[in-house]
């Protein structure tokens, strides 16, 4: 089983099952929130194509908006996309160990979702000093005198999917771990 969700990967320890059960919960509201973004940047793309088109006026800080909003869908969906077990990755060689072996296809696993677990650690600790600087200092997008958006929020999005997505890696890491050790139930 490569890539199982939140479901498939119960323990059977309360504790564990029920964080994944919250995590899993959280990220989904992020992922719709992600959509609703994606559908309210497809409206603002329209608008303003409408808008240039009959009116000769295109709605001033499009660009900047759609740029912002890209980073933003991406991290807020990202964290539910591992969640269901749906990110993409090259598994050939684990679905081969799988088949011979569940617990060492499930301890290469953890190690896999223990070396991202690593890497969003990285990304979130680089990460949080440039929200914190773009708050502190209110820095903006845009041109003065015609557009500006301020840029935390989208920092505060990426620190917040970061931080969700790697509390699914280790989550996923532990259960995996528990599955390599103990089998699966």
């Amino acid at each position: 089983m490569i890539m199982a969700t939140t479901e498939d990967l119960r323990t059977g320890l309360a504790v564990l099952d029920l964080t994944a059960l919250v995590l899993d919960r959280a990220t989904a509201v992020l992922s719709a929130l992600g959509t609703a973004l994606i559908l309210g940047i497809m409206l603002l793309i329209g608008v303003d194509v409408t808008s240039r088109f009959f009116l000769g006026k295109p709605i001033a800080g499009v660009p900047e908006m759609v740029a912002m909003s890209i980073l933003a869908i991406v991290f807020l969906q990202l964290s539910n996309t591992l969640a269901r077990g749906k990110l993409t990755r090259s598994d050939a060689f684990l679905q081969m160990l799988t088949k011979r072996s569940q617990r060492a296809g499930d301890a290469l696993d953890a190690v896999l979702h223990g070396a991202g677990a690593v890497l969003i650690w990285v990304l979130l600790s680089a990460f949080y000093p440039l929200f914190m600087r773009s708050y502190g200092r209110g820095q903006m997008i845009g041109t003065v005198g015609q557009f500006l958006a301020p840029i935390w929020p989208v920092h505060g999005i990426v620190v917040i999917g970061s931080a969700l997505l790697f509390a699914v890696f280790v989550t996923r890491t532990l259960a995996l771990t528990i599955h390599a050790t103990r089998g699966r139930p």
